[in-house]
């Protein structure tokens, strides 16, 4: 008679079942884990989210904005990389991604030895599930590697892995007719689906990611869950909108890549990821039309978890993998800057975190937080202990959050190293090594300043958020302690490979 027998039969029979104490806690304990779903948008600019103060007068985004709402809204939010694959690295794992990757490339990809989220939670009783786009710089297009999600702690993923993902075509079809359908960035054809690959003659990721979410939490809405929806909207190709947003949004459908008579798959992808033949004017608009899908379909996510009742008992993160992109038509305004550099406007993202049985509704929380917070504040939620100090580089900021007080990150400096480029943040106060995006050539939405010039500059955030004052001269004793700061910190990543 196996356990399950077992336990029928004395179910059957009336008989009452005691189990021991440790047991009955490790029950009770697994029935208060809340779900915790994170939903992650690819390249939003931080004036692009309009329940913030400083939105951008052409952005409307009803159904984010319900999760500041009923959440709480961070301002001073911080992710450890202008790029996505170091950045999704960082999250993932709680570490600054230098640890393993010294020389801070595009392509750190996950280390073995340090359990990532998905895994940390899987390991504590959850059901884990990964959709939409996995990039951390390695591994691309491929189920045998650490970074396939399936091999870091998630028990289901459909999506694709690599920098970019056509968001139309996804058909077995047309990956066989393309002469090139597996690039870092120029990437379609089919999508990963558990351990095989998945065709869909028609759809867009979008709308596709959405569904196989809202059928994950059917599927598993009686066990503690962990999901992470991970769109590739609004990435390029920022021009490949279902056409109904299109008409709206007032610009034209630009044809989709046609493999029998437009050669290379690169060659297309790359002459939409600038200005010309797109100009700035309609560039702008196709970012308002991902956009405006977009927000639609994490409407349609948020009426899933309301309708199965899971709102209350869920814990979720809302944030973008980095700054705006500079060629997509994306607005960091007020910050100076954009994906690809370190300053505010490439670092700096919209940041929104809800869950009614523990946090307030429709609080603006104005201390700084990084992502590197979310694993340590995941593990706090669920009530199982936070690994000690120095084995993360976050910590939980629920209490903090929770209480409109600073977090315990941010008494601490905060550091970014993006190859040669690198910036500290103490305070108010922070010193940046980096170089003004100059090519291609960045739409008129991104803010630039004077030149940078070729040493590190310093400015004061809080009287200079934009970064248009750089002070290096009158402050020397700063300049000189953070410089010495940021030293320090990447001799001690460099010397805590993983």
């Amino acid at each position: 008679m196996n356990r399950r027998e077992f336990l029928s039969l004395l179910m059957a029979t009336g008989t009452r079942l005691t189990l021991p104490d440790g047991l009955c806690n490790a029950a009770q304990k697994r029935k208060k884990m809340p779900n915790i779903l994170i939903i992650i948008t690819d390249d939003q600019g931080y004036a692009d989210l309009s329940a913030f103060s400083h939105s951008a007068n052409d952005i409307a985004t009803p159904n984010m904005d319900r999760i500041a709402k009923e959440g709480v809204l961070c301002t001073q939010a911080y992710v450890s990389a202008p790029v996505c694959s170091p950045s999704r690295s960082g999250w993932n794992t709680g570490l600054y991604q230098q640890r393993w990757d010294p020389s801070a490339s595009w392509a750190p990809g996950l280390p073995r030895k340090v359990k990532t989220i998905a895994e940390h939670l899987r390991d504590a009783g959850y059901v884990t599930g990964k959709v939409g786009k996995s990039d951390f710089g390695r591994g691309y297009h491929r189920m045998d590697v650490r970074e396939y999600p399936l091999n870091h702690g998630f028990d289901e993923f459909l999506g694709f892995s690599s920098h970019a993902h056509d968001f139309f075509l996804l058909s077995e079809d047309v990956e066989k007719r393309t002469p090139d359908p597996h690039g870092h960035s120029a990437a379609l054809g089919t999508l990963f689906h558990n351990r095989s690959r998945k065709s869909f003659e028609k759809g867009y990721t979008t709308e596709i990611f959405t569904d196989t979410a809202i059928d994950f939490l059917r599927r598993h809405k009686s066990k503690p869950f962990f999901l992470t929806v991970s769109y590739n909207s609004v990435h390029h190709l920022i021009h490949e909108v279902p056409e109904r947003y299109l008409k709206k949004h007032n610009v034209k459908k630009i044809p989709n890549y046609d493999p029998g008579t437009m050669g290379k798959y690169e060659t297309y992808y790359r002459k939409y990821c600038k200005l010309d033949p797109i100009s700035d004017k309609n560039m702008r608009k196709y970012y308002l039309a991902n956009l405006n899908c977009l927000d639609d379909n994490i409407g349609r996510l948020l009426d899933a978890v309301e309708k199965l009742n899971l709102s209350e008992d869920t814990l979720l993160f809302f944030f973008a993998d980095n700054g705006g992109s500079p060629l997509t038509g994306a607005d960091n305004r007020p910050l100076r800057g954009s994906k690809y550099i370190l300053f505010e406007g490439g670092i700096r993202v919209p940041f929104m975190m809800r869950w009614p049985n523990r946090l307030p509704g429709g609080r603006t929380y104005k201390h700084r937080v990084s992502t590197l917070d979310i694993l340590p504040t995941c593990l706090d939620a669920a009530g199982f202990t936070v690994p000690s100090a120095g084995n993360l580089d976050g910590d939980s900021f629920l209490e903090a959050v929770g209480n409109d007080l600073p977090s315990a990150t941010h008494s601490r400096a905060l550091f970014w190293r993006f190859g040669k480029n690198w910036a500290v943040r103490e305070g108010d106060w922070k010193l940046v090594k980096t170089k003004d995006f100059t090519s291609p050539k960045p739409t008129s939405w991104i803010l630039r300043g004077p030149l940078a010039p070729d040493r590190p500059m310093l400015f004061n955030l809080k009287k200079d958020p934009a970064e248009q004052h750089d002070v290096y001269e009158q402050y020397p004793q700063v300049v000189k302690r953070l410089n010495k700061l940021f030293l320090k910190w990447k001799n001690q990543v460099k010397n805590s490979r993983r």
